[in-house]
């Protein structure tokens, strides 16, 4: 079976899709030995190769890519499966369906965001999901939905035929670990100069991550508690409200903003070190730092819409994710409650093992399977 992949978002700094492409690709490499898997890149971004398993072959159409989009879109061409001298399967992996001559088409979605809560997406990235992304779903030949939260949205939303939509889970980097709690806060001071407890945030800084409700939150605890807030997370669109927020309520010498960080290990040792994780989205296709908090064995305090009641099981503490005074109050709770904060850390390690990248491959291979009928 020879299996076409569109590794772009590979192209470093390697984010969310990046590390869903990252991990895929090495399982399903692993998985079917007998099977050919070849990437194909769009953008002027190169890709490391080392980030590719020793036995992939890839192409790189360094053309920019909302231009190559746009050629697929008008000119139905280059045909993706043509530019890999053929295929049995072209995989999508972000969202963008290409033509192809004779490949089965899979498409992977990790969100409906932008249909279903495009209040809390930029205009620029809604105006052009919402145009093509049903139109994809329908014509694709199988979707891998990130979650049954998903699968539900993509049902809501587009005219996809529901035989066709398989959820394959993701999960954590391989290279998360829960770390002993001393060690790690050794490493979190040494590498961001955090000392003393604190509360961890991880998400890009972006309004469906609802950060001002979090920061509305912490204010009402800040005088009772010796915490800090550490926000841990790049910039996305629209942070405006965040900062005015901050502003507002005053909290500059009790908030770290730590920017974006690439390094599993220092990311591992701030969850390992963190009293919670407190993430209060307002919606989720996955919620990958849900599972990441979980790994470490960090107390949870998130919301309880879209995918995360289903990710995070009886592992969290949830609330209604625009309510800042039961937000407050789940956190006050959580920090002084030992035993919860013990229960939720065993529970939250036992949920996290429930997702692998191995099965996630291993779904998504019989996904392929099911459209060439190579088993």
């Amino acid at each position: 079976m020879r299996v076409g992949i569109d590794i772009t978002p590979l192209a470093r700094p390697r984010a969310g899709v990046g590390n869903y492409c990252y991990y895929l690709l090495r399982h399903l490499a692993a998985l079917a030995p007998k099977s050919q898997f070849l990437g194909l890149a769009t953008g002027l971004a190169s890709i490391e190769p080392s980030d590719l398993p020793r036995s992939m072959v890839y192409r790189q159409v360094r053309v920019p890519t909302r231009l190559m989009h746009r050629l697929w879109s008008i000119a139905h061409a280059p045909r993706a499966d043509a530019l890999l001298n053929g295929l049995d399967v072209y995989h999508a992996t972000n969202y963008f369906l290409p033509p192809t001559k004779s490949a089965h088409r899979v498409l992977t979605i990790h969100d409906m965001a932008f249909l279903a809560r495009p209040d809390l997406c930029s205009p620029k990235i809604t105006r052009s999901f919402a145009k093509y992304v049903p139109r994809f779903l329908e014509q694709a030949d199988a979707i891998i939905a990130c979650s049954e939260s998903t699968k539900a949205d993509i049902l809501h939303y587009s005219n996809a035929e529901p035989a066709k939509v398989t959820v394959a889970y993701e999960a954590a980097g391989e290279d998360f670990t829960r770390m002993d709690r001393e060690t790690a806060a050794e490493r979190v001071t040494k590498a961001f100069g955090i000392e003393g407890p604190y509360l961890l945030f991880v998400s890009t800084l972006e309004p469906r991550k609802n950060v001002p409700s979090l920061l509305r939150a912490f204010v009402q605890l800040a005088k009772d508690i010796p915490h800090r807030l550490v926000l841990v997370g790049g910039l996305g669109w629209n942070t405006a409200p965040i900062f005015e927020t901050l502003d507002k309520l005053q909290l500059g010498g009790r908030v770290t903003r730590v920017g974006f960080v690439e390094s599993y290990s220092d990311l591992s040792a701030l969850y390992s070190a963190a009293d919670a994780f407190v993430f209060p989205t307002l919606y989720e296709g996955f919620g990958l730092p849900l599972i990441e908090a979980m790994t470490c064995g960090c107390p949870v305090v998130t919301s309880n819409n879209s995918c995360v009641p289903e990710v995070t099981g009886d592992a969290a503490v949830r609330v209604d994710a625009e309510d800042v005074a039961g937000l407050a109050a789940a956190i006050r709770r959580v920090l002084e409650d030992e035993h919860l904060r013990q229960s939720l850390s065993a529970r939250g390690i036992e949920q996290a093992r429930k997702f692998s990248w191995e099965r996630c491959a291993r779904i998504t291979l019989d996904v392929y399977s099911s459209l060439t009928g190579n088993h």
